[in-house]
């Protein structure tokens, strides 16, 4: 869901090298962060890339308590995020901001984000077909995150069976219980 998007208008390069995106991301999440904490959101993921057509920077928001993020959230976010963008002009050129929540099937991918699924489904995508999973993709519980998240071990839904995985061999891992849960909702 990307929602409160708009264009964010700043000077012309004054002749400096730019940032790099890591930087920015970086400069952009340690001034916004404060104010989205306040406001009671927290930053799932942030990112500045370019789409093809423009550059953006993309801040993913959650409630902390479970929530779901509203329409009225992230137009609130973006209305708190906006001033403090512009005044501090972490970014040199033009470019368009988006705020949304992470949606159902939200991508994990720092330690904390992996250590609030351990126990849960998930959904993991490969860059290859593992013979274990069967697949190039598998839905599985996530058992243990190793040192420094490069490696992991599952239990394969269904049938239990354990298998476990380095970081190279892994595309994405998505989380999947809260697709679960709604599908079962709705069909009760």
């Amino acid at each position: 869901m990307k929602m409160g998007r708009g264009q964010m208008d700043k000077k012309k390069s004054s002749g400096n090298k730019p940032k790099p995106k890591k930087q920015i991301e970086q400069i952009a999440k340690s001034l916004i962060e404060p104010e989205l904490s306040a406001l009671g959101y927290e930053i799932w993921d942030l990112e500045y890339y370019n789409d093809g057509a423009e550059w953006l920077l993309e801040i993913t928001i959650e409630n902390p308590s479970g929530a779901p993020i509203s329409f009225e959230d992230c137009d609130r976010a973006t209305k708190a995020v906006c001033p403090i963008l512009d005044r501090h002009d972490p970014i040199e050129g033009s470019y368009c901001l988006a705020v949304g929540s992470p949606g159902l099937d939200r991508q994990l991918k720092t330690a904390a984000q992996m250590d609030r699924y351990k126990g849960k489904e998930v959904k993991v995508g490969l860059f290859a077909k593992n013979e274990t999973a069967g697949a190039k993709s598998f839905v599985g519980i996530l058992k243990a995150v190793g040192d420094a998240e490069n490696s992991f071990e599952f239990e394969l839904v269904p049938g239990g069976e354990a298998i476990s995985l380095e970081k190279k061999q892994i595309a994405q891992i998505c989380a999947h219980d809260e697709i679960k849960e709604i599908k079962e909702i709705k069909t009760q």
